[in-house]
């Protein structure tokens, strides 16, 4: 199998010295992405991302509750990589989304087949859904400060709480990256700017006022 794509982009910013805690919880998830990319995702065991990376199998709980719940890294290490570059940009608020929506697509997609069933078994997890908030934390916070910037321009009205508007875009991206780990042949990228249309520019028809 070819190597698993992690989400890098160039940026003038120098990069965050990490603590102790989040080097090794870096580390695990970076060599459990190895691992998937040489071996796929069935075929590799806690016990074996732990012997890749040197640590105890404690270690790895102190991190991660399951090898599923790798997935929170994989969406935090997307978030990271373009939170700073985005909050230099020139583009508008909405460049910005639709810029993010595909940039998280690309990457699900360049691991497609391991994020499909590190999805899949979470998803089966007892209570998933209670955590499932906590997986999208960082986007969350990411889009919400968008959508805030937006509201500082004048794009957006400022009558919305960005963080609920932020909470219900990405709720809708979560639902659409579940349809395609089950439908892999879905267009999703067609389903994600119409979905930000919808969101951005709402269902009515918008009418001229008469003079």
């Amino acid at each position: 199998m070819k190597p698993l794509k992690s989400a890098e982009i160039e940026t003038d910013a120098p990069p965050r010295r990490a603590g102790k805690k989040e080097r090794t919880r870096q580390e695990i998830y970076r060599t459990a992405m190895r691992l998937f990319g040489e071996h796929g995702y069935d075929g590799v065991t806690i016990e074996d991302i732990c012997g890749g990376a040197g640590i105890a199998k404690a270690t790895f709980f102190l991190h991660f509750a399951s090898k599923a719940a790798l997935i929170h890294a994989f969406n935090d290490e997307i978030t990271a990589a373009f939170s700073e570059k985005l909050a230099t940009q020139d583009g508008t608020a909405e460049e910005q989304l639709y810029f993010l929506a595909a940039a998280f697509e690309e990457q699900w997609r360049n691991n497609a087949e391991v994020m499909r069933k590190m999805l899949s078994e979470f998803m089966d997890q007892p209570a998933a859904h209670l955590v499932t908030s906590q997986l999208n934390e960082s986007v969350i916070d990411l889009v919400a400060a968008i959508l805030r910037r937006g509201q500082a321009r004048g794009e957006f009205r400022p009558s919305f709480t960005p963080e609920i508007g932020a909470a219900a875009i990405v709720a809708t991206w979560s639902a659409l990256t579940a349809w395609w780990s089950a439908h892999p042949e879905a267009d999703t990228s067609a389903f994600n700017r119409e979905f930000l249309d919808i969101a951005l520019n709402g269902f009515k028809v918008k009418t001229v006022a008469k003079t």
